[in-house]
């Protein structure tokens, strides 16, 4: 099974010049969490998500519409893989990257498209219909612990969730037996 069959060709993309603005205006229309930089030759040179929106206009102290991409790119690892490697070596790529999605180019590095995890586990789980399958092609039992491996780093563990949760129930408890008393 190889990329071209799985990733999401439909892609919004911006410039470098582009402020955070604009490309978060893309991603509302585009109903989208990434967006490509790419070239004037449409080369991909990085990828701005939403996450890097949020976390440029909280250190840099300025409105997104004077933040470029450039600035959120800059010293960006890119992952990139070609749209004839198999799904299983992307995902390779993503787990040694610790990235949820990969650009896709074409032989000349042209953008053709993004693969995020969530387009390599539906596709290796479900057919057209949407019913379950396994796929012949692709190794699900390998397939789902890369993907776990990869999200894990941008998990919250569970465990400190639920202190935190029984924590806040707490402060709740008490902060309404002190406003009774």
């Amino acid at each position: 099974m190889y990329v071209n069959e799985a990733m999401t060709t439909n892609l919004k993309t911006c410039r470098p010049h582009n402020s955070l603005n604009e490309i978060a205006r893309m991603m509302w229309e585009g109903d989208c969490g990434a967006i490509p930089v790419v070239s004037d030759d449409n080369k991909p040179i990085g990828v701005i998500t939403d996450r890097d929106i949020a976390m440029a206009a909280m250190l840099n102290h300025q409105p997104l519409w004077e933040i470029q991409a450039s600035t959120v790119i800059h010293g960006q690892h890119l992952c990139c893989c070609n749209q004839q490697e198999s799904i299983e070596s992307c995902l390779h790529k993503m787990e040694q990257s610790e990235v949820r999605r990969v650009l896709i180019t074409d032989q000349t590095g042209s953008l053709t498209g993004i693969l995020s995890m969530g387009d390599a586990l539906a596709f290796t789980r479900a057919d057209n219909s949407g019913a379950a399958k396994r796929s012949d092609k692709v190794d699900v039992d390998n397939v789902l612990p890369m993907l776990q491996k990869v999200s894990a780093h941008h998990a919250i563990d569970n465990s400190m969730m639920d202190t935190s949760a029984s924590m806040r129930s707490g402060q709740r408890a008490e902060s309404q037996q002190s406003f009774r008393s």
